[in-house]
């Protein structure tokens, strides 16, 4: 099997000829170090230059590079959100409206809402989802015309988007005093988020990969019922009409999902990630109750193991994972829980997926 068809397989629980395995995102100071070709921008906020910017032609290569040599079966790529009133502050962040319509503010490790466009209860039905041509998705048709990876282009979704359009504290008020008001709006929000997955799907893109996090490392922000009624009914419709493009699906949630992960396995996605194990998720429970109905993607710790284990520690944690999750050769893809970072040390990065490749045969 190649890189596409052994992702692919291992999302549809089918036997893969060995594990899949694969990451959300390489840091650039990673991906520096295993090619040994830095550029400017390395030590910067990775996510957003890998979320904003149109990669060049050196960036691409190398990434390309560090995948091949890490043996990656995928890749996950966003569609670029074009910058408007974009200005430098006094402090040197990066102040601007994204087409959204919120105004983030980012700086060189961190960014944040400071203006959310649905400002009061009134703009809940007024608020109008942007265009889908108001994204750039170069980024995305440069890794399907390279073909050698599975392409997972991520879409946010539920809560994690909706909430971001509200503010936090105000979306916990609508949902509970406006909420004919909210569920118009997941209305409008579905209508996008299908439009968007056909744009996508149109292109080529192997899966789409929803990203929705609801949960905090003891449970979901609301309340499992809530999440039903404002989040996951309406992404359980999104999966469907993916589904029916005969395209494959997986929604990632950090945190605790003990009492939310049976309603994502409803919506009937492919996979779930991340299967943080610093939340307190429990992945072999998962994989006794859940294995024969979802994939499971992720698992391996990004808090402690990753960045302070040493490479024996990595190695023998992926012998035990294979030996728990892949002992049927279906049903988990290796991947950290978020991304690998550049607080992990390289040999770690690199036991990780040789350990992969040592145990998952």
């Amino acid at each position: 099997m190649n890189h596409k068809e052994r992702f692919k397989k291992a999302l549809l629980l089918e036997q893969t000829d060995k594990l899949s395995h694969g990451d959300q995102m390489i840091h650039d100071e990673l991906v520096a170090k295993i090619t040994k070709q830095p550029l400017p921008g390395d030590s910067g906020n990775a996510l957003e230059r890998w979320m904003g910017e149109a990669m060049t032609d050196e960036n691409y290569l190398r990434h390309k590079k560090a995948r091949e040599f890490l043996g990656l079966d995928w890749v996950q790529v966003f569609p670029r959100e074009v910058e408007k009133e974009r200005e430098i502050t006094s402090d040197g962040a990066i102040r601007f409206k994204d087409v959204w319509g919120a105004v983030q503010l980012v700086k060189e490790a961190s960014s944040h809402i400071t203006e959310h466009p649905i400002r009061d209860e009134d703009s809940i039905l007024s608020y109008e989802f942007p265009d889908v041509d108001a994204f750039d998705y170069c980024n995305i048709k440069r890794w399907i015309d390279d073909g050698e990876f599975a392409v997972a282009a991520q879409l946010d979704t539920g809560f994690f988007k909706i909430s971001q359009l509200t503010g936090f504290e105000e979306y916990m008020m609508y949902i509970t005093w406006k909420k004919s008001e909210m569920h118009a709006l997941m209305e409008k929000f579905v209508e996008f988020e299908i439009k968007m997955a056909d744009n996508l799907i149109d292109m080529g893109v192997d899966v789409i990969w929803l990203s929705d996090d609801n949960c905090y490392n003891s449970g979901p922000f609301i309340s499992p019922k809530s999440m039903w009624e404002f989040d996951f009914q309406y992404t359980k419709r999104i999966v469907e009409h993916i589904h029916s493009r005969n395209t494959l699906c997986t929604l990632h949630c950090c945190g605790n999902l003990k009492q939310t992960i049976k309603y994502m396995v409803e919506t009937g996605v492919n996979g779930i990630h991340s299967i943080q194990p610093s939340a307190g998720n429990d992945i072999y429970a998962y994989k006794r109750e859940y294995g024969k109905d979802i994939c499971l993607i992720g698992n391996v710790d990004i808090n402690r193991l990753m960045p302070e284990g040493s490479p024996y520690e990595v190695d023998q944690k992926v012998k035990e994972m294979v030996e728990m999750l892949y002992y049927d050769r279906k049903g988990w893809i290796l991947s950290t829980t978020n991304l690998l970072g550049f607080d992990a040390p390289l040999e770690n990065v690199i036991t990780l997926h040789l350990a992969a490749e040592k145990y998952g045969r």
